[in-house]
C-alpha cells in the first residue's frame, strides 16, 4: 500500500475521543454484515495507482474468502466495460453468481432497485465496501448505504483509485458522512478473532497473506 494511505489509516485511528456512539460504529458484528464488492473488473482495476491492481486482486480475492469462511453474504456490482457487461475479477469469479451480482448502468448502486431489494432481502444493517474506484464506486455505495441507515465499513487495502489525492479527499468525505475506514486485517481480526480454530484459521491466513 502506497505510505501515504497507511500514514491516513493512522491519522484517522489516532484522531480526537471517541463518543459512545462511536463505539457503537466501530462495533462489528459477524451475523449482520454483508460483503460489497463494487466495479472489481480487470479493465477498470489495472488503472490503479494507489493500490497495485495485481495487490488489489488479491486482497478482495482474500476478502471474499473471509466472507465465505464466516458464511456472510457477498453482493458483486458490475458496471459496462467495452460496450458489455462487466464481469468480476477472475479471482472472484468462484465467489460470485447469477444470483449476487448485480450489472447495473446507473452509478449510485442505491439507485437501483435489483440491489435494494437483495439488501432488503438479506436483512442485515452493516456493509463492508470494498472495490474500484474509490471516487465513484466505492464513495457512492458508501453514502447510498449510510442514507439508508447501514453502518459502513471500508477497508482501505482492498480500494484503488487513479489518484491518491482524489482517493484521501472521498475518504474523508465518507468517514465525515459516518463511515468507518480501516483495513483489512483490522476487520478479518474482529469477525473471527480465535485464530486457533475455524473461520479464525483461514482468515489468519488471509491477513498474512494480505499486501499492503
Amino acid at each position: 500500500m502506497n505510505q501515504h494511505k497507511t500514514d491516513y489509516i493512522e491519522h484517522l485511528s489516532s484522531a480526537g475521543h471517541m463518543s459512545n456512539r462511536d463505539k457503537e460504529l466501530f462495533a462489528i458484528n459477524r451475523d449482520d454484515v454483508v460483503f460489497i464488492f463494487v466495479d472489481l473488473q480487470e479493465g477498470l482495476i489495472r488503472k490503479s495507482k494507489t493500490m497495485e491492481p495485481n495487490a488489489l486482486s488479491s486482497n478482495t480475492a482474500g476478502w471474499a474468502q473471509v466472507a465465505h469462511a464466516i458464511s456472510a453474504p457477498a453482493l458483486f456490482f458490475t458496471v459496462p466495460q467495452e460496450a458489455k457487461e462487466g464481469e468480476p475479477l477472475p479471482k472472484l469469479q468462484g465467489y460470485a453468481n447469477d444470483s449476487n451480482t448485480f450489472y447495473r448502468v446507473i452509478a449510485d448502486p442505491f439507485l437501483v432497485n435489483s440491489i435494494t431489494i437483495a439488501l432488503d432481502n438479506l436483512a442485515r444493517k452493516t456493509l463492508i465496501i470494498c472495490g474500484y474506484s474509490a471516487e465513484v464506486g466505492v464513495l457512492l455505495t458508501a453514502l447510498g448505504g449510510l442514507r439508508q441507515g447501514y453502518n459502513v465499513f471500508i477497508p482501505v487495502d482492498c480500494v484503488g483509485s487513479q489518484s491518491l489525492r482524489t482517493e484521501t479527499v472521498v475518504l474523508k468525505q465518507a468517514e465525515k458522512a459516518g463511515a468507518v475506514i480501516t483495513s483489512l486485517a483490522t476487520l478479518a481480526a474482529q469477525l473471527a478473532p480465535d485464530f486457533s480454530r475455524e473461520p479464525g484459521k483461514t482468515i489468519l491466513s488471509v491477513i498474512s497473506n494480505a499486501r499492503c
